[in-house]
């Protein structure tokens, strides 16, 4: 059981963005996001203490158990889609990224579109989902922070407490979390494309690696080149020939 329970008057308290509307915290969901889909107002936060069913990207489980870790769902509306919709994720990505070196965390960055990585091992992840209104989106934030040792995990990972060294105060991390996402969601409208982009390359993990990527039942190996203007990667494939890929396609290897 984790030391310190949700709190959603304590993490109301600390919230300063108007945008964030009713904080709803449960003991156990099968999966935020599913809550937020069904049952959120614009602005509204769902959190769990536990998730029976929680997703990761292209269907993936998120493991998800009672130890103390941050499963955060939530709903923003904008007034119209936005054209840079595709960079949301990264965004929202580089949001988290943002607070985590604010707590003191160095040596962790983005691999495109939305893992969190310290020293290759993963900390957390990202996935967007909506109704087929792009005008009203759910951001699901799931991050180890006491994440105990386990073999539902099929990957290199790790947890905050364990990169920090110290035992990290939940409901402070989800307020600071909260308003940096609702200011940075605030003007994601207005994007400034170069000036995000530069932003981006100061946490991205791919920058000029040589990756794998899994692509249509077959394995490709390029250099990655960046990012196109509605967030897809840009790679010079070992042919010589320029592709990019969206991440609902594909699954990418360092």
């Amino acid at each position: 059981m984790p030391s310190d329970m949700l709190n959603a008057h304590a993490i109301k308290e600390e919230v300063k963005h108007p945008a964030i509307q009713q904080i709803h915290v449960f003991e156990q969901l099968d999966s935020t996001n599913t809550w937020a889909l069904q049952h959120a107002q614009c602005g509204d936060v769902c959190l769990a203490e536990q998730q029976t069913a929680g997703r990761g990207r292209r269907g993936r489980n998120w493991y998800s158990p009672q130890q103390g870790n941050l499963y955060l769902s939530l709903k923003w509306c904008f007034a119209q889609p936005s054209k840079h919709f595709g960079l949301l994720s990264l965004l929202v990505a580089i949001s988290l990224a943002e607070c985590l070196q604010e707590l003191g965390l160095k040596g962790h960055g983005v691999k495109w579109p939305n893992d969190i990585l310290y020293q290759n091992k993963k900390l957390g992840g990202i996935l967007l989902e909506t109704k087929g209104n792009l005008n009203e989106v759910v951001i699901g934030i799931g991050l180890n922070i006491a994440m105990q040792q386990s073999t539902q995990i099929n990957q290199a990972w790790t947890s905050l407490n364990q990169c920090l060294k110290q035992t990290v105060n939940r409901n402070q991390l989800i307020s600071q979390l909260l308003n940096r996402l609702a200011e940075n969601l605030s003007t994601f409208p207005q994007l400034d494309l170069p000036a995000f982009k530069q932003q981006w390359q100061s946490w991205n993990l791919l920058e000029n690696q040589t990756i794998s990527i899994a692509y249509q039942k077959q394995i490709l190996h390029g250099k990655v080149i960046g990012i196109t203007a509605d967030g897809m990667l840009e790679v010079e494939l070992d042919n010589g020939n320029r592709q990019v890929f969206s991440a609902v396609d594909v699954s990418v290897r360092v």
